[in-house]
């Protein structure tokens, strides 16, 4: 990934003339198997919704004038292009369709049999849009998102933009999880800024680009890594990926204790094949290794910022061993790796 002082792919591009934009917003349908189909809906009423604010030109009063500029030129017909791995998701399009007002372009693509990644360019291979904005069915975006994510366009050193992902903390599961999981807690200072990490459940892309470094990359036998192999290919075409905290979305900690050992496990595996799918040595020293470091990451950022997330004291001890459960599970998966590679590969596929 370039630095905080790249020169984006589109560094060209003329910074006060009006862009007339279309936008694709693209979603995968793989995460409500585990998160269920009420929350996709949540996220769908806040797209409608903000999306509506958009055309009524009601925009965040943080916005600069140079994203304003964008968000009046965008064209107002918006597509909503969904693509599952599941035929069933087939059923729900008329309920989809009622969801929506007439301004939205939906299609489904139904793909047999592929994940999360996969599904994500199945979308975008029927994408007609300037602007292609990725958005997992499992999160619920701010008010605020589509404004800020879009509005970031207007600076034509940016051609990849995400939003901060961050757990709601409502209960002592939920913030064992905003503090002690993948994603740090909400935190919003106004900056636009290019992150060490990036995540693809929120992102967006000028559409020449994404096509440009061919999409989302091949995982094999892994179900996670491909933002950080897609971050490696845009460095080589001399394209930051940027992070605008005035957009975020609330992603879902684990819906179950089920579905934490299972991704916990997937994740241990994930790690353990990062470089070679065989087994080796390195790779168990290395899943294991990462899974000690993660949970005492963990547990610092519970102990630092229980107060911002409304954990109190008598409960930090749970959180700690929720925390402590993940990431055992975790080194878990790739002792197990080590063991068979070959079932851990078709095992775990979330």
């Amino acid at each position: 990934m370039t630095g905080a002082g790249a020169v984006g792919y589109g560094a060209s591009r003329p910074a006060g003339r009006l862009i007339t934009l279309r936008v694709s917003l693209l979603t995968e349908w793989a995460n409500t198997r585990l998160n269920g189909v009420p929350r996709a809906w949540l996220m769908l009423e806040a797209l409608v919704q903000q999306w509506r604010e958009l055309g009524e030109r009601v925009y965040p009063a943080s916005l600069a004038p140079e994203a304003v500029r964008v968000l009046d030129g965008l064209d107002r017909r918006i597509e909503l292009l969904i693509a599952s791995g599941d035929p069933a998701v087939a059923e729900l399009e008329d309920d989809i369709r009622s969801r929506l007002p007439a301004d939205f372009d939906l299609t489904i693509t139904i793909a047999p049999g592929l994940e999360y990644y996969p599904l994500k360019n199945a979308a975008v291979a029927v994408a007609t849009g300037d602007v292609l904005v990725f958005i997992d069915s499992d999160v619920i975006p701010d008010p605020g998102w589509m404004a800020h994510l879009l509005g970031s366009f207007g600076r034509p050193d940016i051609d990849v933009v995400c939003a901060q992902t961050y757990v709601r903390p409502v209960d002592t599961y939920s913030r064992a999880f905003a503090a002690g999981w993948t994603y740090a807690p909400r935190h919003n200072e106004g900056r636009i800024f290019q992150p060490k990490k990036f995540y693809a459940n929120t992102i967006a892309f000028r559409q020449e680009v994404f096509h440009k470094v061919g999409g989302f990359p091949a995982l094999g036998c892994k179900t996670r890594g491909a933002a950080s192999l897609l971050g490696q290919a845009l460095g080589e075409i001399g394209v930051g990926v940027w992070e605008n905290e005035n957009a975020a979305v609330d992603h879902p900690p684990p819906s179950s204790y089920r579905h934490l050992a299972v991704r916990a496990i997937a994740h241990g595996r994930d790690q353990y094949m990062k470089h070679d799918e065989h087994r080796h040595i390195g790779g168990l020293v290395n899943s294991v290794g990462l899974a000690a470091g993660r949970l005492g990451r963990g547990c610092y950022r519970t102990l630092r910022y229980a107060g911002e997330i409304g954990l109190q004291p008598w409960a930090i001890p749970a959180a700690l061993a929720i925390t402590s459960t993940y990431y055992g599970f975790f080194a878990l998966g790739g002792v197990l790796t080590h063991l068979s590679p070959e079932m851990m590969g078709r095992r775990f596929r979330v």
